[in-house]
């Protein structure tokens, strides 16, 4: 999961999202050291655009989970990343 977090900072590549996402779904569990790259890893996310679900992303995935992401992006991602937040 870190290597895969510290690509995402470094390539800002949709496909390290996803796999972040993959590993999360799978029980992996998502670790920051400090806010710094929390903060930094969130605003990258937020700027995935359209284009990166429907192309890049797109370019590598089955057409139903293609749809599927297209349609919620990466709403579990995201909900785990505020529970990180909001967890004292």
């Amino acid at each position: 999961m870190k290597n895969k977090i510290d690509a995402f900072l470094t390539r800002r590549e949709i496909r390290d999202c996803f796999d972040i996402e993959f590993l999360l779904r799978r029980g992996v569990e998502l670790h920051f050291k400090d806010q710094g790259p929390f903060l930094d890893f969130q605003r990258k996310l937020d700027r995935l655009t359209e284009r990166n679900f429907k192309v890049k992303l797109g370019s590598i995935l089955e057409s139903d989970l293609r749809d599927y992401y297209v349609r919620h992006t990466f709403s579990y991602l995201k909900e785990k990343l505020a529970q990180m937040v909001s967890t004292p």
